[in-house]
């Protein structure tokens, strides 16, 4: 890719918008496609075997928080592009981050931070112990639980903070967190103001 061609897209929110929907509707095919069908529910009950239904879930999972890191990026480059570091040499463009070391981490709480969404001047219903629980275990998500079957330590694996359900972070229940930052990116991408509507 041309320089001129990697900074055009770098620097455009669009691209990451549609780089994040793309991902969702990848999630949402999983979701609909596979692990809501009747013969895949009926092959878990006759095996007695739920593996197959967590691993496609959890890739599921993944590729929403996939979106959701590519969706608050573009934010950031829309709002702030003051928060994209890359550095521009005779040869080439390379990204240091985007939003800083949260970025770096792939850590969606924090980068929603950095993105505004947890600004409650701004009007948005995002926060607390829920949104916050879910967007650290989609963290976990992307850095590992869709892809390895441990992480890189012991120390490493999020646990939910007392008082949240489980099926809050882990079942059907986290797309009712998911869905409003999703509707949340429209907004931002079709508008040109950053307030909640």
């Amino acid at each position: 890719m041309k320089k001129e061609d990697y900074l055009r897209t770098l620097q455009n929110p669009e691209a990451w918008f549609k780089q994040a929907f793309g991902q969702k509707m990848v999630a949402d095919k999983l979701l609909h496609d596979v692990i809501l069908k009747r013969e895949f529910i009926i092959n878990m009950e006759e095996k007695d075997d739920y593996s197959d239904y967590v691993h496609v879930w959890g890739n599921a999972l993944l590729h929403y928080a996939l979106g959701i890191e590519n969706g608050l990026k573009g934010i950031i480059v829309k709002r702030k592009p003051e928060l994209m570091h890359y550095e521009v040499t005779d040869e080439d463009v390379v990204l240091i981050d985007i939003g800083g070391k949260a970025s770096k981490k792939h850590d969606l709480y924090s980068l929603c931070n950095v993105a505004g969404l947890l600004d409650k001047n701004n009007g948005c219903q995002f926060g607390g112990k829920f949104f916050k629980n879910v967007m650290m275990s989609l963290t976990d998500s992307i850095l590992w639980t869709a892809r390895y079957p441990v992480p890189i330590s012991n120390a490493k694996v999020f646990k939910i903070e007392e008082g949240i359900p489980s099926v809050v972070v882990y079942g059907f229940h986290i797309l009712d967190v998911i869905e409003p930052v999703y509707k949340y990116f429209k907004r931002v991408r079709e508008a040109s103001a950053g307030v909640c509507r």
